[in-house]
Formats: structure tokens, C-alpha cells, sequence
């Protein structure tokens, strides 16, 4: 029997393209919703920030699909996380991947990997350090301090403790999760790394700061990144920054997929490979063609791009959607 699932993610502009997006997948048959990250830009204010993820979170819950949420590169915890808490309370139809790690459906099995290991002002991180274990964190002078709530958080930040917040999802537990890797689809907002610039979803183009240099009254490390559409205005401007092209998907899932035998996962982040799709040797892989192997950009919805997976036992196969 198969599954079709309409996939949500990276909406930076204007939130209002989500209904648009909803109804499109809805007619081309989607079933199911994955809402893979970037849905929380950070607005003006918090309430802003919080008024931006309700309107989205209440197009999908009114959508009446059932949808898996998680958070990418740019939620905060306090915009983010009690916005996700009132609508998957609100709406039967939002399931909160921090909440539900794995799901079995229809003879496959979806994982899910929230958050992001490059942060654009989000705090939803992802990394491999084994002696730091899933969970929600403030660092401070005497080290991180593990946090169960956000309340515990709001009191932290009005006694000055915090320096820094953030939720952890260590990728080692998909040694736990992973359970049957011929049946599992990892959905995750960032994707393994590959080394096809022409063909693979981790392909990115950006601005690197090759020195230290000061920057309208801040300093910017060796090795900071900037976002291609900056990028050049600040090469121009004469500061020491690399425009590059690279595969900068993230080595450690690159290992951990291949250990645990994943040969399926859908992605977002880099805008620049919205709509890819590849297998783990980094070649094309068609659209419409049910294979075993598919690593897909579901594409950045800010200039019209979504998709459907389409899960056929232990095959699957994508669509891209173009809205406009």
C-alpha cells in the first residue's frame, strides 16, 4: 500500500505561501504532511516570531492531514516551543517529533532528526557528541545545565544565568531508533554529506571570512559563513571574504548513515539544491522512479518549491511541485 506524504519546509518570507502549498499537495494526492524546518524565522519580536509559527502550525493543523513537525536552523526555543506545544494540543492531526522519534506506517518506518548542526539564530542543535545526551540545555559559568522545561528556562534568563540555550538532538540515537534500515526514511532538515556539486542535495554556495576582520562594529571569525545572497555585496565591499561552492553536508550522518545501512532521507537547508535528489554515490536519481536509495531536497518553499514522497513498501519515489 503506498503513502504519500506532502513535505513542508524553509518558509522564510511570508508564511502565508503554507496554506497555497497545503492545497497544492493535497491535490496532487499528499495524505500525510512532513514539516522539515525553517518554519520559525526570527521575526521583530518574540510575539512576532510566535505569531509567524502559529499561522503556519494552524494552516497544517486545519489542513486535517496528519503532520510530523520539527524544528531546522532557525527556531528558538521561546518562539518556537510553546507555539508547537498548543497546536499539537489543539489540533489531534500535529505530532511533534521531539516528542515522537519514530513511526511506523504502512510496512516503513519514518525517524526523525530535529534540529540543524548550522545555526541561523535557531537554537535546535544536532551534533555527535557522546557526553552530551538528548535534551534541552543552558550553558553557564559552571558548565551546561539540563533543563526539563521552559518555564525553568524563563527563570533562568530573568536571574542572568544563561549564556546560552539549546535543545540537543545527538544523531547517535539513530543507532536505537533504526531498527529495520532497508524500511527506514530519516527525515532531517540538514543532509548527510556527498561530493557531487552537480547532482547531490548538500551542495551550497556561500561567503567565508578567510581572517578576522570588523564588521559595522563586530568582529567576525576566520571561518564564518555568510548566506550567498549577502555573500558578494560584502566581497565588494573590499572585506576578506570567499565566495565558495561546496558539499557541505554533514560528515558524521555521512558515517552514521553508512553504518546503520540508511539509504533514504528528506532534507532541506541549502536553497541551492532545492528539488535534488541523489542516491549515497551522489548520482541523479529520477523523479516518479520507485528506488531503494533516495536522498531528496523537498525543496524551498519561499520560491514555490515543495514535494511528495511517495513510501511503496521499502521503495520510494518523489514529485516535485512548483507552485509558482
Amino acid at each position: 500500500m503506498k503513502t504519500k506524504y506532502g513535505v513542508i519546509s524553509d518558509v522564510h518570507q511570508d508564511p502565508r505561501i503554507v496554506p497555497l502549498a497545503i492545497e497544492a499537495l493535497k491535490k496532487q494526492g499528499a495524505q500525510k504532511l512532513l514539516v522539515n524546518g525553517d518554519i520559525g524565522n526570527q521575526q521583530r519580536t518574540l510575539q512576532d516570531s510566535q505569531n509567524y509559527i502559529s499561522f503556519i502550525l494552524d494552516s497544517i493543523g486545519k489542513s486535517g492531514l496528519e503532520s510530523f513537525v520539527q524544528p531546522g536552523s532557525h527556531e528558538t526555543l521561546l518562539a518556537y516551543g510553546p507555539v508547537i506545544d498548543y497546536f499539537a494540543e489543539e489540533y489531534n492531526n500535529i505530532f511533534d517529533t521531539q516528542r515522537i522519534s519514530q513511526v511506523n506506517q504502512n510496512g516503513h518506518q519514518l525517524v526523525f532528526l530535529p534540529g540543524s548542526d548550522f545555526l541561523c539564530g535557531g537554537e535546535y542543535q544536532i551534533g555527535s557528541n557522546e557526553e552530551i545526551s538528548s535534551g534541552r540545555y543552558i550553558q553557564t559559568e559552571k558548565g551546561l545545565l539540563r533543563f526539563d522545561n521552559l518555564e525553568q528556562y524563563v527563570s533562568a534568563i530573568n536571574q542572568k544565568l544563561v549564556k546560552v540555550a539549546m535543545q540537543y538532538s545527538n544523531i547517535n540515537d539513530l543507532k536505537r531508533l533504526v531498527t529495520a534500515p532497508e524500511k527506514t526514511i530519516v527525515i532531517c532538515h540538514v543532509p548527510r554529506k556527498f561530493s557531487g556539486l552537480e547532482t547531490c542535495v548538500d551542495m551550497a554556495e556561500f561567503g567565508e571570512a578567510m581572517e578576522d576582520f570588523n564588521y559595522k562594529g563586530e568582529t567576525v571569525r576566520k571561518g564564518s559563513v555568510y548566506p550567498i545572497q549577502i555573500a558578494p555585496q560584502i566581497v565588494k565591499a573590499g572585506y576578506p571574504v570567499q565566495l565558495k561552492k561546496e558539499n557541505r553536508g554533514n560528515e558524521d550522518l555521512k558515517n552514521l548513515y553508512e553504518e546503520l545501512g540508511i539509504r533514504k532521507s528528506v532534507t532541506g537547508h541549502f536553497h541551492e539544491s532545492s528539488h535534488r535528489a541523489n542516491d549515497r554515490k551522489g548520482n541523479h536519481v529520477n523523479e516518479g522512479e520507485l528506488v531503494n536509495e533516495l536522498f531528496w531536497n523537498s525543496g524551498y518553499l519561499d520560491i514555490g518549491h515543495t514535494g511528495i514522497l511517495t513510501v511503496d513498501g521499502e521503495k520510494v519515489s518523489y514529485q516535485n511541485i512548483r507552485l509558482f
